[in-house]
């Protein structure tokens, strides 16, 4: 995972890993700005709060960690029964939110310690993609469902959503304006839909994207990760055929494309003033165990 700190003009660029490390650096100048290392791989991380200086991470260790890069100081905020698979920070209620493979949400409060889960609610399906808005939580699980919460009433979903996706979800966004969100999956296709169903039901449709096409066919490569400019409001998607486009969601265009990295991307992140793109490249493992040795991971910026 890469992400950027929520900050409009910092620089600072949070970085898990499958190396049990989380990483710290400014992109401004490429430097490493400091290090968190766990004892298994780690699956998501956030900054808490906005000045960029303690991060949340969770991963196959299933606990839940905040770092003081500053400090040097270690919390365990919080654990699942299984992997933490995706962790958000939701600024407006300052809650840590956790999705995991034991098909469970869980909201974390880090100011109390020991911290307890302020809530606990059965997803019924394995979380893979995580997002949070003002007042929502949305969770793509394995069921090929949205599930939708209300951050104010975590006990019961306020709605299980099929989705314009056929098959498996790996990544899913809200939009800027709060009211639709982005999700993508293994098929080489994105959907946009919509928070409120009546809206959802007479504006949502989905698109094909990351395919390639070659003398033997069409390939059709997974969605990966997504990001919206947070100007702009477009929105890039990367995929396993290792390309990065960004689309304007309103005219249902393609804006531009990058050229093809030599292995899967496998995630992206806007700056907070939308003046970078960090772009995540490892291989996924789309293709089999026996290509790993050929590939490398690493991670990239391009300034807009």
């Amino acid at each position: 995972r890469v992400r950027f700190a929520p900050l409009k003009g910092s620089s600072l660029l949070l970085v898990s890993s499958w190396d049990s490390h989380v990483r710290l650096y400014d992109a401004a100048s490429g430097m490493l700005a400091g290090m968190h290392r766990q004892g298994l791989a780690v699956l998501d991380c956030a900054f808490l709060g906005e000045d960029g200086s303690r991060s949340l991470s969770g991963g196959l260790d299933r606990r839940l960690f905040c770092f003081d890069f500053q400090r040097q100081h270690e919390t365990i905020i919080g654990q699942h029964d299984e992997a933490i698979r995706c962790v958000e920070y939701h600024n407006p209620s300052q809650q840590v939110f956790t999705a995991s493979w034991d098909r469970t949400l869980r909201g974390w409060d880090p100011r109390r310690q020991p911290a307890t889960p302020s809530a606990a609610v059965r997803i019924g399906a394995k979380a893979f993609a995580m997002d949070v808005c003002n007042d929502k939580v949305l969770i793509g699980g394995s069921d090929r469902h949205v599930h939708i919460f209300d951050v104010r009433r975590l006990n019961s979903p306020l709605e299980r959503r099929d989705t314009s996706l056929r098959h498996q979800i790996r990544v899913l966004k809200v939009g800027m304006d709060q009211r639709s969100y982005t999700s993508g999956s293994v098929e080489g296709r994105c959907a946009i839909e919509y928070i409120d169903p009546e809206e959802n039901a007479r504006s949502k449709y989905a698109f094909k994207c990351h395919r390639t096409k070659d003398s033997n066919g069409e390939t059709v490569h997974p969605v990966n990760a997504l990001s919206y400019h947070p100007v702009h409001g477009t929105f890039a998607t990367a995929g396993s055929d290792g390309g990065v486009c960004v689309w304007d969601g309103y005219a249902k265009k393609r804006l531009w494309r990058l050229n093809p990295f030599d292995t899967s991307v496998s995630s992206l992140c806007f700056s907070a003033d939308g003046t970078r793109l960090a772009i995540g490249v490892s291989y996924t493992y789309d293709q089999g165990e026996d290509r790993k040795s050929t590939r490398l991971n690493s991670s990239h910026q391009y300034d807009l």
